[in-house]
Parts: C-alpha cells; sequence; structure tokens
C-alpha cells in the first residue's frame, strides 16, 4: 500500500469512527461581537495523524527552495497546535536545501532545521550553481572556498545523520574543499546511501582537455579512502569530480556515475576494474565524457607486449551480471571501443549512446560508424538469437547463459543522442536488435530515421512500441510512422532544441 493510499484510509477510518468527540464550542470576539463555531475536522485530528499530514505536504516540496509553497517553517506559523506538532516531528525538518547566492539567513535558517530534526537522517543539497557564472574557473565567483567552509562548520558536526548528499557547483575550489574537510570522516557515515558531487562544467571532457586548476589537481581520498566504512552507500555519482581512485570506499553500489572528467584526473584501467568489481551488484552504470585511462603504446612497449595487445587481454574483464541500464557518452570515437570492449553485460535491457562532442565543440557530430560497426559485429559474434535476460538468484556472483558482451538482441530500450553515421550503418544496427520495445533518436542524422524504412517495414524493428524522435526531418518521420503496417503505441516528434553548429570557428574548438 502507498504512502498516500495509508493516509487516506487512516482519515476514512477516524471519520467512520463512532469515537468521535462531541463538537466543542469556542468563543471568538471580532470588533465586540461575540461569534461562536464548532471545532473543524482537522481540529480534532489526533496529533500522530496529523503529523503524517505535514509529513505528506512537505515530501510534494521537498528538495525545492526557490518555488517552496508550504515548508515546515510556513506549518509551524498557522496556529499554537500546528507550531506544537511540527516542532515534535523531527522528520518533518530533515530537507535541508541551501542555494546560491548564500547568506547569513539561510545559514541561520538550516541551523534551526538541524536542531530540530533531531536524530533523524538527513537529505541535504547544496546547490551554489550561479546562473550569470561566466564559465572562468579562475574569475570572480559568488560562492568560493570560504564560503564553502562555512557551510561545511554547520553540516559537519551531523555527519553521521546524512542519507542524502549533494553538491552542486560551478567551480572546483568548493568541491576540492569539501572533499579536503570531510576526508576524515569515514565510518561515522553509517546512513549515507546517496552521494552526488558535481562541477558543472562539461567542457573538460572536451578531447585534450587537462584538469584546472592545475595546483588542486590532488587526488584526495572520499571519506578517509579503504580505511572509511560507510556501509550504506548506494548511489555514487561524481560529475566533474576526481578523488583518489586508487583506493575508494566504493562498494556494494548499485548506481555509479562518471562524468565529464579531465582526461588526466581518470583512474587506470587497473583502478577501474577494481572499483567495478567491488559492486557486483551493481544495476546502473553511466560512463559520460571520458572513462579509465588506457596504457601508451610506449608503456606497454617497456613491459615487452604492445597496446593493442594488452587491449585484447583486457576485452570482456568487466563482467557486471545485474547491469540492466548503460549509459555512454563519449567524445572520441576509437577510445568508445576500446572502453566497451572491456565490458561483459549479460542482463542489459536499456542502452544510451551519446556524442557528446559535439555540443562541446559546437560543431557537427564525428561519424560514429567505427563505432556502430563494432556493437554490430560483437552481436553477431556472440549472438545469433535474442536472449531473455537472466533471472539471478541472491548469490551475486550468478552467472547467465549469455557469452554475449554486450547483448543487443535482448535491448528492450535503445537511446541514441547526436549519433551520426550512414542509413546503412543504423539498419545493422536495428537488425541486431530486434526486441527492441522503445527507440528515442535525438539530434540524429536523418539516416538513423531512412533506416526504419525498408521494403517490408514490419521486418524492422519488429516489437517496437514507443519511438520518440527530436531534431530529425518531420516528413521521413511521417512517412516512416504511417509505414508501418504494426500501429505504434505511442509515438511523439519535437524539434530540435540545438543551435546552428559554427563551421570553421576557430574560437569554438580553442
Amino acid at each position: 500500500m502507498s504512502f498516500t493510499e495509508s493516509v487516506s484510509f487512516a482519515l476514512l477510518d477516524w471519520h467512520c469512527s463512532e469515537l468521535r468527540l462531541p463538537l466543542k464550542k469556542q468563543s471568538m470576539h471580532h470588533h465586540g461581537t461575540l461569534i461562536l463555531r464548532g471545532r473543524s475536522d482537522i481540529d480534532r485530528l489526533p496529533n500522530e495523524l496529523l503529523s503524517t499530514i505535514f509529513m505528506f505536504a512537505i515530501e510534494q516540496h521537498c528538495h525545492d527552495a526557490s518555488t517552496l509553497t508550504i515548508s515546515p517553517t510556513t506549518i509551524s506559523h498557522i496556529c499554537q497546535r500546528w507550531r506544537r506538532v511540527s516542532l515534535d516531528t523531527g522528520s518533518l525538518w530533515t530537507n535541508v536545501v541551501l542555494t546560491f547566492p548564500p547568506s547569513n539567513e539561510q545559514l541561520t535558517r538550516t541551523s534551526t532545521w538541524l536542531s530540530r530534526s533531531k536524530t533523524y537522517p538527513l537529505d541535504i543539497l547544496l546547490d551554489f550553481r550561479d546562473p550569470e557564472w561566466d564559465w572562468e574557473e579562475e574569475g570572480t565567483h559568488g560562492f568560493g572556498w570560504t564560503d564553502m567552509e562555512a557551510v561545511l562548520r554547520l553540516l559537519l558536526p551531523t555527519a553521521a545523520r546524512w542519507r542524502i548528499m549533494e553538491l552542486l557547483t560551478d567551480t572546483w575550489a568548493p568541491i576540492f574543499a569539501f572533499l579536503l574537510h570531510t576526508r576524515a570522516l569515514g565510518s561515522p557515515l553509517k546512513r549515507l546511501e546517496k552521494l552526488h558531487l558535481a562541477r558543472c562544467n562539461a567542457y573538460f571532457a572536451r578531447k585534450g582537455q587537462v584538469f584546472e586548476p592545475a595546483d588542486l589537481g590532488q587526488h584526495l581520498p572520499l571519506f578517509g579512502g579503504a580505511g572509511a566504512v560507510v556501509p550504506r552507500l548506494r548511489e555514487v555519482m561524481l560529475t566533474g569530480v576526481h578523488i583518489d581512485w586508487s583506493a575508494p570506499p566504493l562498494a556494494n553500489l548499485t548506481k555509479l556515475e562518471l562524468k565529464y572528467q579531465a582526461v588526466d584526473v581518470m583512474p587506470t584501467v587497473a583502478h577501474f576494474i577494481q572499483i567495478l568489481a567491488a559492486s557486483p551488484s551493481l544495476e546502473t552504470l553511466a560512463i559520460v565524457g571520458r572513462g579509465p585511462q588506457f596504457p601508451a603504446a610506449a608503456a606497454a612497449a617497456v613491459n615487452g607486449g604492445s597496446a593493442e595487445a594488452d587491449a585484447r587481454a583486457l576485452r570482456g574483464t568487466i563482467k557486471l551480471a545485474r547491469v540492466t541500464q548503460f549509459t555512454f557518452g563519449f567524445v572520441d570515437v576509437n577510445y568508445a571501443v576500446q572502453l566497451l570492449s572491456l565490458f561483459d553485460l549479460p542482463a542489459l535491457c536499456e542502452l544510451s549512446l551519446e556524442d557528446v562532442s559535439a555540443s562541446l565543440r559546437h560543431q557537427p557530430p564525428d561519424d560514429a560508424s567505427v563505432l556502430l560497426e563494432w556493437l554490430v559485429g560483437a552481436a553477431n559474434d556472440t549472438n545469433d538469437t535474442p536472449i531473455s535476460p537472466p533471472v539471478f538468484e541472491d548469490a551475486v556472483d550468478s552467472t547467465s547463459a549469455s557469452t554475449s558482451r554486450l547483448p543487443l538482441g535482448q535491448l528492450h530500450t535503445l537511446v541514441l543522442l547526436s549519433i551520426h553515421a550512414p542509413r546503412p550503418t543504423f539498419a545493422r544496427l536495428y537488425d541486431v536488435c530486434p526486441g527492441l520495445h522503445v527507440l528515442r533518436l535525438y539530434d540524429v542524422c536523418d539516416g538513423a530515421l531512412e533506416a526504419l524504412e525498408r521494403l517490408f517495414p514490419d521486418d524492422v524493428l519488429p516489437r517496437l512500441e514507443t519511438l520518440f524522435v527530436r531534431g530529425t526531418d518531420k516528413e521521413i518521420f511521417t512517412r516512416v510512422v504511417s509505414g508501418r503496417g504494426t500501429v505504434l503505441n505511442d509515438t511523439q516528434f519535437e524539434d530540435s532544441t540545438i543551435c546552428e553548429y559554427a563551421e570553421d570557428d576557430e574560437e569554438t574548438t580553442s
């Protein structure tokens, strides 16, 4: 039974009860006139049920301080009884939100909420992004190192109660301050379930881009590194944020996202494999921009081998038996093939591919034929027919009958973003995805949509039910939808939201 249903049934049971108290008369004076009124239904609710209703109202608005209309503070100012009940309900004050620009008023309010939340777990959102920021890492920003330290002085004493910690900034200094001042926490973080750290500057994922500012590029240990005990941590999202990859406290995760990192601060392949091996129950994986650093050809030659031979030896070494959703965004097609060749994902159901270099360079995407043809070849080498996703027992080392590394034949959902290739390449890709139910095409070339037009169109993705298209020719979309003998259950077309690409504009690539 859902929370909403529970509250509804509780209210109904109370309303139908024969034990309801009789109405009381209360008097109010208004300009000398005595007014009698009966107690309203809400006045007769037990404190426990009133507290539950307050919680339900707050949960609809948590983590949205900018448009907050119903907050614990608002509720606590309605009347004396509501204030008493709200102050006694510690769980009502656990959604802590601090936003840009920082102010003493926000810090004072946060201090009050932390006190009123008593011993309950805390969900913390620190969003210090400035909409007017000029993208200069070394320039002046309204939220810096000292501002972060002021926030941490307030929050660190409550670290044992953190359940969700989200920190969003524009520049690196506040992130570095957070990593520096929390590196000794470790074991007290026994309630932490979700961690999201983001320096929201995707441009560091550009090909050849190195980390800045260089003097703050150290790999700090997250919460103390391997010695930290964070037993409930299940979701970790690091966007533009690097840590000491050699021994991070990342184990038993169900979700991991590594996004928009500079190439020189990413983990080695060996450390990358160790991190993923520590989470055999991982279900959702996202790598956008850059993954691990592969050894250079020169380094491999010193060890008596070759970079190509080392890459072949690593193929399929990362087996994640429970990953069903994989998001992969790349800036270099050849690197993308090299990285994807590491994975063995027998339970894969949803695959998203994106050429992120297009948006980072403001130029047309590269030809992704090499990547798509590799996927087609891998699927043909390992699977002749679609395979149902495996059913796992409780043991984390359960294996699948499938030997496929990326079993496209069993995909339920395929998402392509800014992917460009010739029409025949897309046709071959669709042919190895016969079980596809959902296809989403965002700002791809027209060939991706035209590949759905064949002499016998129903033979292309025969199980397709949902088609979402953005940024291609609407006439082609209409033709594809109307030409299928099997009617799609859900179709949607949107015009592109991406600006025109600049051609031969050196300033956009510098």
